[in-house]
């Protein structure tokens, strides 16, 4: 029952191992029923739990009735787009529920802080401008973008705040277009290494990269843009605004979108199904997936959404209604820790697909893609032979084994 308690993903769950818990307690204590002593005792372990059922039964209504939501990473993941909705005893029944997973959950055997499920963030004022940019440029930079500032407790000769940004050789398009409409940094070929970087170094390019992006971020690479943001306010004598995490709804903007392009990866996979080794037919799957460190290098305050990628993943995942996952990946001397979403299921799909129809990608990811919706096409009713031998076509060229690249959808980039 203590299993079931720790180890559930929604309150209901967790209210049975309680009350699991609660009955194996009072069958501990009573055992020796011919003493006094363990009789009285039983009775007061009964009475205690029975004012914990009251209390966690009234906190449990209190979160159904304002969230519609039983899964802990989707209540969570509620929040910070309901902040506003929420009642004050909803929001205290959470405060005591992160306290209590505290102490009592740990994710890959590290115990969780209270970062990991920083919840209720305060309103922020939002930039007057939310054009298609500014959070598709956010969610590009928080995903493979950095915002490098001097720190000052180190002798190195002092430098401004910088954005760099690296794409994918097989992007440098999209790379040289968004340095020339934006009039911003210059394209750095690192075809060896197979990348290239926009970097923005003057002065008043990183100021427009900044002004844009305020208030459309997400992770906790708000951290940098704090940082960035204080050291010109002070050098400067400016007053740029530290605005806080976008709780917005995912699909009300093309943060996503952008996201995606840096950290988003479409897949295809074909295989045969058998049965006790004897060949029944060829099967099609086509996925969709994010996966992102589970921890910020650096210390991320509260109010800035904490250290721990868990909110904006667990975010994600409800928005496709799936489930979020870990993977831990160990190499010679290191494990590096991460969270995935995939997308796999018919639902699912549907949902990122309306969601790409308005929020175009525009990286090479686009077209890839393109592809993945024509092999879901092709897949739909029985699969025919004829349709099979189109789809293994498009897996010969998708993703790594692309040649030949269009990028003629960077038309209609908008920048306004």
């Amino acid at each position: 029952m203590m299993i079931i308690l720790v180890t559930a993903n929604n309150y209901l769950l967790m209210f049975v191992g309680w009350e699991g818990v609660g009955v194996c307690s009072y069958l501990l204590v009573s055992f020796w029923f011919t003493r006094i002593a363990a009789n009285q005792s039983s009775i007061s372990a009964f009475l205690t739990n029975r004012v914990g059922d009251c209390f966690l039964t009234i906190g449990m209504f209190a979160i159904l009735w304002s969230l519609g939501k039983r899964k802990f990473s989707r209540v969570f993941s509620s929040l910070r787009i309901k902040n506003q909705k929420i009642s004050p005893l909803s929001k205290y029944t959470l405060s005591i529920g992160q306290r209590c997973l505290h102490k009592t959950t740990n994710i890959l055997g590290r115990q969780v802080s209270t970062s990991d499920f920083n919840l209720i963030s305060r309103t922020q004022i939002r930039l007057s401008s939310n054009s298609y940019l500014a959070p598709y440029l956010a969610g590009l930079i928080e995903g493979d973008g950095h915002i490098a500032v001097h720190d000052k407790n180190t002798q190195k000769k002092e430098y401004r705040p910088k954005i760099i940004i690296a794409f994918n050789i097989n992007d440098k398009p999209l790379a040289e277009k968004l340095s020339t409409e934006l009039k911003v940094g210059k394209v750095i070929d690192r075809s060896s290494a197979g990348h290239v970087l926009l970097q923005i170094l003057a002065k008043e390019e990183v100021l427009k990269i900044i002004n844009i992006i305020n208030g459309h971020m997400r992770t906790p690479k708000l951290e940098a843009l704090h940082r960035a943001i204080s050291w010109i306010n002070e050098r400067d004598n400016s007053s740029i605004p530290l605005l806080g995490i976008d709780s917005s709804p995912l699909e009300s903007n093309s943060w996503l979108a952008g996201f995606t392009d840096a950290d988003g990866c479409f897949g295809i996979a074909i295989y045969d199904r058998k049965k006790i080794g004897v060949f029944l037919r060829t099967s099609v799957q086509t996925s969709f997936r994010i996966e992102v460190k589970q921890n910020s290098s650096r210390e991320v305050t509260l109010e800035q959404g904490g250290s721990s990628f868990f909110t904006i993943m667990s975010e994600i995942a409800a928005f496709f209604t799936v489930n979020l996952y870990t993977r831990t990946r160990k190499t010679e001397d290191k494990v590096f820790y991460a969270f995935a979403v995939v997308a796999h299921n018919s639902r699912s799909h549907e949902i990122l697909r309306s969601y790409f129809q308005n929020y175009p990608l525009y990286s090479s990811k686009y077209l890839a893609y393109k592809d993945w919706c024509l092999v879901q096409d092709l897949h739909k009713g029985s699969l025919s032979k004829d349709n099979l031998e189109r789809i293994k076509a498009i897996k010969n060229g998708f993703n790594t084994k692309r040649k030949v690249f269009d990028f003629s959808h960077l038309n209609f980039l908008q920048f306004k």
